[in-house]
């Protein structure tokens, strides 16, 4: 049986520091990676026509992107996952940059922490993962870090696009509440409980159509999607027919395949 995840996991904070050392330094770790500064997706497209007022969500943390996104357009509910356990520390700093600066990303990427250091003396966490969080980037202003180091390149990255242009539009999204899942979508897991909606990017790319991988990401978000329930999927990576084929042919036992200009979804289907 996979792993059993039954509530948000604090994170084990000093071995999430230490490695995002070791990550600044350009070094990798197994089961930690940098992080997105900001979507690299078209979220327009991929979101504009889906319906998420009063849903059940669990979207990538990557960015923190999907999930605002998914607060901005009234879903119920929003969980997180990601298999980088440093995606959650970025969350808070979204929200503190939205909150206290009325931007909607952080201005790090410059090799100057000044700005850093100025908007921490703002923040008074509300619960104990903000707490961390915190102190998280105060160790890294203290050890003087090159946060841009921590962030995937964005000149390496495809141009994204958001729902939302002005922090202003967010205001009502910034709960620090987060239930985030440290977890891989290709390993074998158990959370909770089901989703109306899965916002899982382009996960699927990474599979490089290992049928093992593909096998267990289906069974992982069968398990998880309710019946009628979607998982919405973006293609950033070319991948041929007889590769998307079969991918298909693994979903198709309990998903229905709807393509989109920049992406796919797959619909769980009502199975008697």
């Amino acid at each position: 049986m996979g792993k059993v995840i039954s509530m948000s996991e604090v994170r084990d904070f000093n071995k999430d520091y230490l490695v995002s050392r070791v990550i600044s330094f350009g070094k990798k770790v197994d089961g930690y990676n940098k992080t997105f500064y900001k979507t690299n997706e078209d979220l327009v497209d991929a979101y504009l026509d889906v319906d998420f007022k009063d849903k059940d969500v669990i979207s990538v943390l990557a960015s923190t992107d999907q999930v605002l996104t998914a607060r901005y357009l009234d879903a119920k509910t929003v969980d997180a996952f990601d298999y980088n356990p440093l995606t959650i520390y970025y969350f808070y700093l979204r929200l503190w940059t939205l909150k206290y600066r009325r931007l909607l990303y952080p201005k790090i990427m410059d090799g100057d922490n000044t700005w850093l250091y100025y908007l921490l003396q703002w923040v008074q966490p509300r619960n104990e993962q903000e707490a961390l969080a915190k102190q998280y980037f105060e160790l890294h202003v203290h050890d003087n870090t090159q946060m841009d180091r921590l962030f995937y390149d964005l000149e390496m990255q495809p141009e994204g696009r958001t729902l939302f242009t002005k922090p202003e539009e967010l205001v009502e999204c910034l709960s620090p509440e987060l239930t985030f899942y440290p977890i891989n979508l290709f390993e074998e897991f158990h959370l909770p409980k089901q989703y109306d909606i899965g916002l899982i990017s382009n996960i699927l790319d990474s599979s490089k159509v290992d049928p093992e991988k593909i096998q267990i990401a289906y069974e992982n978000l069968d398990r998880l999607i309710r019946p009628g329930g979607s998982v919405i999927c973006s293609k950033l990576h070319y991948r041929t027919r007889e590769e998307m084929d079969k991918e298909k042919r693994i979903f198709e036992k309990s998903f229905e395949f709807i393509p989109k200009e920049e992406g796919y979804v797959y619909q769980k289907k009502n199975l008697c």
